[in-house]
């Protein structure tokens, strides 16, 4: 059996495509890692930090295809380069599924916002409530953009939480939406 990147001929192995990186490149390495930190971007990308910095150093010029598929979704808002020439076709979806600070978040904090999408607005308002008297009422909302007011202030209530206080509260709302869920698929059948 053949491995990848061997040719039929020889047997011996191709080398992987490579993708040049050019100043632009490095710099939108230089601003995606300020924007987040070379801990978390190497976290999103699965590529390791010491690479990261030879990439932004430009100690490294050329990246292997798989590693270049990795970092670009991350790299993509930072990179300037001329205008698409098709408008991209309409994305579905809460406006922070889309957001480039929805990198900025962790799957907790994703899924209370998945969470908490599902409640009508009065229900929204009683989760905050409880989670804003879980943390002593000492919170403030988060400032994303993307996020509604209400949702700005169910994460900041969130992340005033401890970790076991954070991980209860989402017990606690999942089994809240759920049961919004049930209750709404109920009525339509």
């Amino acid at each position: 059996m053949m491995k990848e990147n061997q040719t039929k001929e020889t047997g011996r192995k191709e080398p992987a495509p490579i993708q040049k990186l050019n100043d632009e490149v490095a710099n939108a390495f230089e601003s995606c890692a300020n924007a987040l930190s070379l801990n978390e971007l190497s976290r999103v990308t699965g590529v390791r930090i010491e690479l990261l910095r030879r990439f932004i150093s430009k100690k490294t010029r050329r990246a292997r295809a798989e590693t270049w598929d990795k970092i670009y979704p991350a790299l993509k808002p930072y990179l300037v380069g001329p205008e698409p020439a098709h408008e991209p076709p309409p994305r579905v979806g809460p406006a922070y599924r889309r957001h480039h600070e929805l990198v900025e978040m962790f799957s907790d904090q994703k899924v209370l916002l998945d969470e908490f999408d599902v409640l009508a607005e009065p229900e929204q308002k009683k989760v905050i409530a409880w989670m804003e008297e879980m943390a002593g009422g000492k919170t403030a909302p988060t400032a994303f953009e993307s996020l509604t007011p209400l949702e700005n202030r169910v994460m900041g209530s969130f992340l005033a939480l401890s970790r076991e206080e954070q991980q209860n509260a989402l017990l606690k709302l999942t089994d809240i939406a759920v049961a919004e869920v049930r209750k709404r698929r109920k009525e339509l059948f």
